[in-house]
């Protein structure tokens, strides 16, 4: 089921701020999670350096928490891209109440 959630950033540099409506959707096999987010079009312009525009975030499920896996292609384009994908998958978690570790 695809869900929607508008997360706020402030840019690394505290220049900008901007809130981004995501579509996300959550799937779980064993005790492996998988968060799809997709950037929605939204009122305000995207920034350059938002970039992937689609980008998953994957976790395990231990001792009552989710532990975030690395994932190297969320960590190759710039900084604020691998933090906004981080504030992301906390606003998310926080939204559908899973722990996090």
């Amino acid at each position: 089921m695809e869900n929607t959630i508008t997360v706020p950033y402030l840019t690394s540099n505290k220049a900008a701020s901007i809130n981004v409506l995501l579509k996300y959707n959550i799937e779980r096999v064993d005790n492996i999670q998988t968060v799809t987010c997709t950037i929605s079009k939204s009122e305000e312009v995207i920034p350059l350096w938002l970039h992937p525009h689609k980008f998953e975030i994957k976790s395990v499920y231990n001792n009552g928490k989710y532990e975030t896996l690395f994932n190297f292609e969320n960590n190759t384009k710039n900084l604020d891209s691998a933090l906004f994908i981080d504030e992301s998958y906390l606003a998310i978690m926080t939204k559908e109440r899973l722990k996090i570790g």
